[in-house]
């Protein structure tokens, strides 16, 4: 009974993505190019058309941007100055959503670099 039951439930976790070990999809688009200056940042994306941007701030709130191309200009909220920010992008490549590794910034109020 106990093989039975162990056996079920790897079948249950195996079917809903639960298995232990289990590991997220890799990144099949590189990270984006980011770099900042005057208080806002740009990113650079290797996508075509439609790119939709996860911003994730210092605080840990993640906006979400939608562009018509593969760029993104924002500007940085006062309270992100001079702290990391994560960036990432998906896009439809025409069969299938791909997604981006992360690359980490830093919003300055400075010059641009």
């Amino acid at each position: 009974m106990r093989t039975t039951v162990k056996v079920l439930a790897a079948s249950v976790f195996a079917v809903l993505g639960l298995a232990a070990g289990a590991t997220p999809a890799l990144a099949a688009a590189p990270a984006p190019f980011c770099e900042s200056g005057a208080s806002q940042f740009y990113c650079d994306a290797s996508s075509a058309g439609t790119t939709t941007w996860s911003i994730t701030w210092y605080s840990g709130s993640v906006g979400t941007f939608t562009t018509a191309g593969s760029t993104l200009f924002a500007t940085c909220p006062a309270s992100n100055l001079g702290h990391p920010v994560r960036a990432s992008y998906s896009y439809f490549d025409g069969s299938t959503t791909q997604y981006s590794g992360t690359t980490q910034f830093i919003c300055r109020s400075g010059p641009w670099l």
